[in-house]
């Protein structure tokens, strides 16, 4: 026991109480288990020429405790768009001397979309080792530029006292910005290689067969910058 064992009051009037606070000293090998003390009473009423004494049993268990704390939270990227999608992920640390089960993770806001990807089921997480978790969170489509902020919750049970949750939370920001309209000619040229030979080999058809080629559906042939036009040329035909 900490501290000193010992009260001493000089008097406690007719339905007076008193409380005596203490503290005792458990280790972690004792989680779980009962142990029982004692408690001595002397005193002596008005008029009484010798001490009483009485002798009390205090029983008392041992329990754990969970500590959670969420750190290293951070969003990837910073920005995203309206419809748009972003990483949320961090650690979930158990700084008590007890295990923790079924915990889990999840980010809210009323600007996302409801998805089981916005939640984590971590399970058991031991005292002082961090576990990292990632979630994929997605923006409704109407949401308007700004900035927002999310709701990072955890919680865990002790699994002998299931009925008693312990949680944590934590906020991270994150702007939504304007989304770009990209034009269709941007589009085909980030096309890539295998667009340049698409392209070459509708060329080629056209030229070859004429009106016959497969590849003759109205739309019009744009080389990218990075191939010379010179290479396809056809020669005109002598009669």
């Amino acid at each position: 026991m900490y501290g000193d064992s010992h009260w001493h009051y000089s008097s406690i009037g007719m339905g007076q109480s008193v409380t005596i606070n203490f503290q005792v000293y458990a280790p972690t090998a004792a989680i779980g288990n009962s142990y029982q003390g004692s408690i001595t009473v002397t005193y002596k009423q008005l008029g009484d020429v010798s001490y009483t004494q009485e002798v009390h049993a205090v029983s008392f268990s041992v329990q754990g405790w969970i500590n959670l704390v969420l750190y290293g939270v951070q969003v990837t990227p910073a920005t995203t768009v309206p419809g748009g999608n972003v990483t949320l992920s961090g650690n979930l640390l158990n700084r008590g001397n007890l295990a923790a089960f079924n915990a889990n993770v999840t980010v809210e806001s009323a600007e996302l979309v409801p998805s089981a990807l916005s939640s984590a089921y971590l399970g058991e997480i031991d005292p002082n080792i961090p576990r990292p978790f990632s979630l994929l969170v997605v923006f409704k489509g109407n949401v308007a530029p700004g900035n927002y902020t999310l709701l990072v919750k955890a919680s865990a049970i002790d699994s002998s006292r299931p009925e008693s949750p312990y949680m944590a939370q934590i906020t991270s920001k994150i702007q939504v910005r304007r989304a770009t309209p990209q034009s269709p000619n941007q589009g085909r040229q980030n096309g890539g290689v295998i667009g340049i030979l698409y392209e070459i080999l509708r060329y080629l058809m056209d030229v070859f067969f004429g009106s016959a080629s497969p590849f003759s559906s109205g739309y019009s042939f744009l080389l990218p910058t990075t191939v010379s036009s010179r290479s396809f040329v056809r020669a005109p035909t002598q009669s």
